[in-house]
């Protein structure tokens, strides 16, 4: 039986067939291809730029994104043995020597060091009861992406701090986490830099940066007076990296590998791994503390839109990260929007990328050229537009941070979103909500992607070899669902 990981439907650059074939030696025969994945890096650290591009290109989509995605155990075996390859690849080069001095200082000397330690995090089963009276601080690694962190890392979170109420809690990620968590007085956002986009070295070299915070939150503590949480994050590169010599109370969550019969989202096994690490078996759900600022920024929106006729509002976001594979198409998009204007105001979230925007603002233009009133918001209009005594619009765009597009969100009636951190926020502050997942992944990934929360969740999932052409039956299935959220709320 074959158990390869999909390959992508687009290759990534003249090096993809060397991603290929490490991953099918491994999984057809067994066989571990270190040689080529020398190569990759020997590439991808070349001074040729386009080059290099083009390997770490192969590196990260091709090969370890891929890995990651099919949530397959043996997937996360490879892993472990590419990245501790790569890791100690990039340690010897005259630029990976701070790189090396931290990992010598651990006592990791080798890749075959790297992976014993790995080998070695699960003997953490549960939290003793007497170890948590100890504990005054708890760090959580940030995941990267803020749907990630929403998904998992909150829902680790939110778990931990109903067992240690009075215990203070640090986020070890990006500033833009307090945009979402920054109402919480009990939590802190340590801002860490993570370049997603970066060369290799650099990306290794973050961890540098995530040693020195750690030790910093840690000094005057006892090894046994905080926990250190890792969801599998990219900033210990899926914890292969160590951020302490003394792991007592270092956790770590596989997300990729771990399993329990009957649970498939992501989220929901989060939860479940934290009952099981701490003896607790309620389950915990993702959650938001909005600064008071986004809130109201939200609520205003909202009541405005609404004291000038509004019914409903729908919160829409095309955005799917730059990766196009994630849409339906730029007709199924601009037809949506269309079709839910004859019950609803639409509130549209302009992305993150050109490309996005742009499409945007095409859906804009057709509707102004149909006499629809758009009304267009971002971060330096926001308080011109709250200053007006009247907010009427068929469509208000949003084009800013996302603590308040989280904020619209929690003001909407609903939210109808592609697989992105938008489907996540939405599933966290209980707004219904309708996903259309294009998945060109496996279907495990989709089952465990999908969003997790209490509220009123719908998700149609799309095969994106078909996406394109199945675009009427797409739109029609989702708004049957949106015509029957509707009804059932008037009712």
């Amino acid at each position: 039986m074959n158990n390869s990981p999909e390959k992508p439907s687009s290759p990534f650059g003249p090096f993809v067939e060397m991603s290929d074939r490490i991953i099918d030696d491994f999984m057809r025969h067994s066989v571990f291809r270190s040689d080529l994945v020398e190569r990759l890096c020997r590439m991808a650290a070349d001074s040729d730029a386009g080059p290099a591009r083009e390997a770490v290109k192969a590196i990260f989509p091709g090969l370890i994104e891929r890995l990651n995605d099919s949530f397959d155990p043996g997937s996360c075996s490879l892993y472990d043995r590419i990245f501790a390859r790569i890791i100690d690849f990039y340690r010897n080069l005259p630029g990976g020597s701070s790189l090396d001095e931290a990992l010598n200082r651990f006592g990791l000397f080798d890749e075959n060091d790297l992976l014993r330690r790995k080998n070695g995090l699960f003997k953490h089963l549960t939290i003793p009861s007497d170890a948590r009276r100890k504990v005054g601080k708890v760090m959580l690694l940030s995941r990267v992406t803020i749907g990630a962190d929403v998904a998992v890392t909150s829902v680790i979170l939110n778990k931990l701090r109903t067992i240690l109420p009075d215990v203070d809690f640090v986020i070890l990620g990006s500033s833009k986490l307090r945009e979402l968590y920054g109402g919480d007085p009990q939590l802190r956002i340590r801002e860490i830099a993570y370049d997603r986009g970066g060369t290799v070295l650099a990306r290794l070299q973050s961890w540098l940066e995530v040693c020195r915070a750690v030790d910093e939150e840690s000094a005057g503590l006892l090894p046994d007076q905080f926990f250190l949480i890792d969801p599998d994050s990219r900033l210990s590169q899926l914890g292969l990296l160590p951020m302490i010599i003394d792991e007592r109370n270092y956790f770590f969550f596989e997300s990729r590998s771990f399993s329990r019969p009957g649970i498939k989202r992501i989220g929901e096994l989060a939860s479940r791994w934290t009952g099981e690490l701490t003896s607790r078996d309620e389950p915990a759900f993702p959650f938001l503390a909005l600064p008071d600022e986004h809130r109201s920024f939200g609520l205003e929106i909202a009541g405005k839109l609404r004291q000038s006729g509004a019914k409903r509002l729908v919160m829409i976001s095309f955005g799917a990260g730059g990766n196009h594979r994630k849409r339906v198409s730029d007709g199924f998009e601009e037809s949506l929007v269309n079709e839910l204007l004859k019950d609803s105001t639409v509130i549209l979230d302009k992305g993150a990328t050109v490309d996005e925007r742009e499409q945007i603002d095409r859906i804009c233009r057709s509707l102004r050229a149909s006499a629809g009133k758009v009304v267009e918001v971002d971060e330096n209009n926001a308080g011109q537009i709250l200053a007006d005594e009247n907010l009427s619009a068929d469509v208000l765009t949003w084009d800013g941070g996302v603590g308040r597009f989280a904020a619209l969100i929690a003001a909407s009636d609903e939210y109808i979103g592609y697989d992105s951190a938008g489907q996540h926020l939405a599933a966290a502050l209980g707004t219904p909500s309708i996903t259309v997942f294009v998945n060109s992944n496996s279907p495990v990934f989709a089952e465990r992607w999908s969003p997790y929360g209490r509220g009123l969740i719908d998700v149609v999932h799309v095969d994106a070899s078909v996406a394109d052409q199945k675009s009427d039956e797409i739109l029609s299935h989702v708004l049957k669902i949106h015509e029957d959220k509707n009804t059932k709320k008037t009712r």
